[in-house]
């Protein structure tokens, strides 16, 4: 590397010291390289960072969103809320001091504790997945957020006692509303309401020795766990309203087992008046599923799995519950439903 001294013509006020780089052989002014790679960078555009939005876009990329509408739905009025509050924030700026900010003004609004709690659940997993597929080394800062008030806010559940159950099974009888008929159905299943909503017709199995209802994925119906595909057997009062729900659709030349229903929300339709039919027993849709487990719970010697290939649930456990390929039988489900119906 060598000097070299540039003067005026005619002055040295101007004298300054230029340094030299020589590469391969060749000597270049470190001004004039400087010069180049600052043009070529330019040339290039400035790379932009990824954002909260580039990391939403990731989310609903991978989550397989398009088949989930309510989960689209939710995904999006969660990250606008975000971007409303915060602009397009980068990722590597997104701070801790953001979440609590955020959950500051979702409770200010009148938000449910709990409700605050599943945009957090929405939010954390936006940039968990964004992290891994951009190669960020870094866990979501709005990790274990605490939000106060979560678990406190509960609507009461009134008793649900024999004499509550007999009359609501009464006030189903008395009409073939289908929201009245889907209620006898979930009286002895326990089924969530979108349940038997979302069931195509082909998933009410009447012609086999023991009568039951698939509960699986359709384009209606996204099963979110394993545990959720099963299907329950059908008795009394809930067989028979089966046995209509069944002979309305096919009257209507319908594929689903609820075609008044079987539409995005149809669910929501059914609960609202479902639960203004039932309104002055205090009793809600929601309570039929509370009302069999209780039930189960009575007889004291249902094990919990056969209980729970029965609602939907899976509470976890040792390996040896995640394996077999036939599960429980719908004579065992058949013998317990027997044993609590109404």
């Amino acid at each position: 590397m060598t000097y070299e001294i540039q003067t005026s013509p005619s002055t040295f006020i101007n004298t300054r010291l230029s340094r030299r780089v020589n590469i391969k052989g060749i000597e270049f002014p470190e001004d004039l390289l400087a010069e180049l790679i600052a043009n070529h960078i330019n040339s290039k555009g400035i790379i932009s960072k990824p954002t909260f939005a580039t990391a939403f876009e990731i989310y609903m990329r991978e989550s397989n969103a398009p088949a989930r509408r309510k989960f689209t739905e939710n995904a999006t009025r969660n990250f606008n809320y975000f971007q409303a509050q915060f602009g397009d924030l980068p990722l590597d700026e997104l701070r801790h001091i953001h979440g609590t900010q955020f959950r500051d003004a979702q409770l200010a609004r009148g938000l449910n504790p709990t409700s605050v709690r599943k945009q957090f659940a929405t939010l954390n997993a936006v940039l968990n997945l964004a992290f891994r597929h951009l190669d960020i080394d870094r866990l979501s800062p709005f990790r274990a957020m605490y939000i106060h008030g979560v678990g406190d806010i509960k609507r009461h559940m009134e008793t649900i006692t024999p004499e509550l159950l007999q009359s609501v099974k009464q006030r189903l009888l008395s009409h073939d509303a289908p929201y009245r008929l889907i209620g006898l159905i979930q009286l002895n299943t326990g089924l969530r309401l979108s349940e038997p909503i979302f069931a195509r017709l082909e998933d009410c199995v009447l012609d086999h020795e023991i009568p039951h209802l698939w509960i699986r994925k359709n384009s209606l119906s996204d099963r979110k766990t394993k545990s959720s595909i099963r299907c329950v057997p059908l008795v009394g009062v809930s067989l028979q309203a089966a046995k209509k729900l069944h002979a309305l659709a096919v009257d209507e030349g319908s594929e689903w087992f609820v075609p008044h229903y079987a539409r995005y929300n149809g669910s929501t339709t059914c609960s609202a008046t479902m639960n203004k039919c039932l309104l002055d027993l205090n009793f809600r849709t929601h309570m039929f599923r509370h009302a069999l487990i209780d039930r189960m719970k009575a007889c004291n010697d249902i094990p919990t799995r056969l209980a729970e290939s029965i609602t939907g649930h899976h509470s976890g456990g040792s390996e040896f519950n995640s394996y077999g390929t036939v599960g429980y039988t719908l004579e065992q489900k058949l013998a317990v439903i027997k044993r609590v119906e109404i």
